[in-house]
């Protein structure tokens, strides 16, 4: 992971080329800070803050496009192709590069080090705090009695281990069965696997394209119907809980609800 050395004064003109990172630079940047993001950060399916996106130019990982925008800071992920890597290198751009954060830990300390590299430290003290708060206000701990949750997402893939969701998951007092049976990331369950298994709810993602909601489509296959009836189903719209961030509250509140209305 590079190494960004902190200029004497805050950059002024910051292109940031990551989702999830282009979230927290969108929150932590002061106006005008930000010159440019990531053109999948326009998406309102995936970008809680796409509004404000759209009101920078969107960037590709091309580097004739980053170049043209003059950035004195550069926030990217660690998935540049060696010879952008190179050209950035050559171009003297300096570049704070992060991995993907799994986890609301990585998202702290990815909040900590944009607020550092933008010269924010306060706005990133303030945002964790406030995260941090949330967070502890809606946690729930997990026992082997806490009800069992399944993800069902486009084309019948599931979250498992090391993914935001999961972590939000157990936060939020669920079991998530993707990661019960040992399963990481995202990877592929057949609905028929899920209605054996027999989830106490079944997570939906919404609407992800122009076709009829993964909702709807569920609803086609009767056995599902009979399982997930009623309050045993929710949709979760991606932009709440596939980035970390002040987003995730929202995921665990309606997380939260659900699980104390089947409680009930």
């Amino acid at each position: 992971m590079a190494t960004l050395v902190q200029a004497a004064e805050p950059p002024r003109r910051v292109v940031s080329l990551n989702l999830c990172l282009d979230q927290l630079a969108l929150a932590l940047a002061a106006p005008g800070q930000l010159v440019g993001i990531s053109d999948i950060s326009y998406d309102p399916r995936i970008s809680p803050r796409w509004r404000e996106a759209r009101a920078l130019p969107a960037v590709r990982k091309h580097a004739e496009e980053i170049l043209a925008l003059r950035p004195d800071l550069l926030i990217v992920d660690d998935y540049l192709t060696p010879s952008l890597r190179k050209t950035l290198r050559l171009a003297g751009i300096p570049t704070l590069e992060l991995a993907e954060a799994g986890n609301v830990n990585a998202t702290l300390d990815h909040i900590g080090r944009i607020g550092d590299a933008l010269g924010r430290p306060d706005a990133a003290r303030d945002l964790a705090a406030s995260l941090r708060e949330g967070i502890a206000r809606l946690t729930t701990p997990v026992t082997a009695s806490s009800p069992v949750a399944a993800i069902y997402q486009a084309n019948g893939m599931t979250l498992g281990r090391g993914t935001n969701a999961d972590g939000l998951l157990r936060i939020a007092g669920w079991r998530n069965l993707a990661a019960e049976r040992g399963l990481s990331l995202f990877v592929p369950i057949a609905m028929e696997e899920l209605v054996v298994a027999a989830p106490d709810l079944l997570i939906l993602d919404g609407k992800t394209s122009d076709r009829p909601s993964l909702a709807e489509q569920m609803m086609t296959h009767r056995a599902a119907r009979r399982a997930f009836a009623g309050a045993r189903t929710m949709v979760m719209p991606h932009s709440l809980w596939l980035c970390g961030g002040p987003q995730n509250l929202e995921a665990l509140q309606r997380l939260t609800d659900v699980r104390e209305a089947l409680k009930r």
